[in-house]
């Protein structure tokens, strides 16, 4: 049976002005036809909402013959299901891939003690030692080889006890080094 054998009914005003309203006005009375009107009231008979079809209408590029145009846009939405179908198809296809998912079951308590015994074993294997921190010496004293705790001049340190001698004047710098 062909597309447009169908015996053609006029689309309504209001629903026609839903459909094309958008577009230009001389397009939009252009396309005020039978053949047009029966293949928006067949798209609406297939479960397509006016919405929808105004929406792809008004997406159209612009070209020569718009009204041509038009109605081949129709014709090939009529070859595909309209969204509302698509989407509780796809949801529908969602649910079962979801229902038929095997989930992940917990870990038996056997399971469970032995992989946290395996965790503690790995933890607690042989540390490495820390290295001790360097101790630091400190150039022996000038006048005594103590350890130094002052610096005097470039080539003179001095210890605690040498320094209270220094300022007493027991002994002088130059003795000192």
């Amino acid at each position: 049976m062909e597309l447009f054998d169908l015996p053609r009914q006029r689309l309504d005003p209001a629903t026609h002005d839903a459909v094309f309203g958008d577009l230009p006005a001389v397009l939009a009375a252009d396309l005020h036809t039978p053949e047009v009107g029966d293949l928006v009231l067949q798209l609406l008979d297939r479960g397509w909402r006016q919405g929808q079809v105004a929406t792809r209408v008004g997406a159209m590029p612009a070209g020569p013959d718009p009204e041509a145009d038009v109605v081949r846009l129709l014709t090939g939405l009529l070859a595909q299901q309209p969204p509302d179908v698509r989407w509780r198809e796809q949801r529908a296809e969602r649910e079962a891939a979801r229902s038929s998912a095997q989930f992940e079951q917990p870990a038996s308590e056997d399971s469970r003690r032995r992989w946290i015994a395996q965790i503690r074993q790995d933890l607690s294997g042989p540390r490495t030692p820390r290295p001790e921190p360097l101790v630091r010496m400190r150039p022996a004293c000038a006048l005594c080889a103590a350890e130094s705790e002052f610096f005097v001049t470039r080539q003179v340190r001095l210890c605690g006890a040498c320094v209270e001698l220094l300022g007493t004047g027991a002994v002088t710098l130059p003795e000192a080094g």
